[in-house]
């Protein structure tokens, strides 16, 4: 098994996220693991280059295509040859920093990480797992601002149109409010640990 591990906070040691999100790496039976932190190495936004080169046969490329495209398709190579995604990331206003979005921007790839056929379009990731981080200040899973939340149903839905259903959402809600900050990692390791055995158990049936 091949693990990528996406990391957006750029707050590094003192990240709520990446806290959990490492321990849920070392709970992982995985035998190899590629980092990608999106503070050391931000992407760029999608130019109008790249956009020419997606739409553009591969061996029709111009010079200038190609460099557009080369870290898109690298990040792309990495997504698809992975059969564990973890991402850990902040709720920022309400939704994901730019840099995963930008990280989205470039994985979402037609004929590459999805397709169009004649009976609409079609995902390609179906088999891998994700996993999804996420720190907020305030608690977003019910309560008076769960109707605010549009990171979880917006990354559900967009790797959900990549082909991907095993998704789980681990949240490290409250960190900024007096009732739920202090147990705040410790629930979210909890559910790291109760989410690790289910797998575990899963792939025990069907060995």
């Amino acid at each position: 098994m091949k693990l990528l591990y996406i990391q957006a906070s750029p707050n590094k040691e003192k990240s709520s996220s990446r806290q959990v999100a490492n321990y849920l790496v070392s709970k992982l039976n995985v035998a190899s693991s590629k980092i990608l932190d999106l503070e050391a190495h931000p992407l760029p936004h999608i130019n109008s280059m790249a956009i020419s080169a997606f739409f553009t046969p591969p061996e029709t490329h111009s010079p200038e295509q190609k460099v557009a495209i080369k870290l898109s398709d690298e990040k792309v190579d990495e997504l698809l040859s992975s059969d564990i995604v973890v991402i850990s990331t902040p709720m920022w206003n309400f939704g994901v920093p730019s840099v995963l979005k930008a990280w989205f921007d470039h994985i979402s790839r037609a004929g590459k990480t999805f397709k169009y056929t004649s009976e609409g379009l079609k995902g390609l990731l179906e088999g891998k797992k994700v996993f999804v981080v996420v720190s907020s200040g305030s608690v977003f899973s019910e309560g008076p601002f769960a109707s605010m939340d549009q990171l979880g149903p917006w990354i559900r839905t967009t790797f959900n149109f990549l082909g991907v259903s095993d998704l789980e959402i681990i949240r490290v809600e409250g960190t900024n409010t007096f009732e739920a900050a202090a147990t705040a990692i410790a629930k979210a390791k909890a559910r790291v640990d109760q989410l690790v055995l289910n797998q575990t158990l899963k792939e025990e049936s069907h060995a």
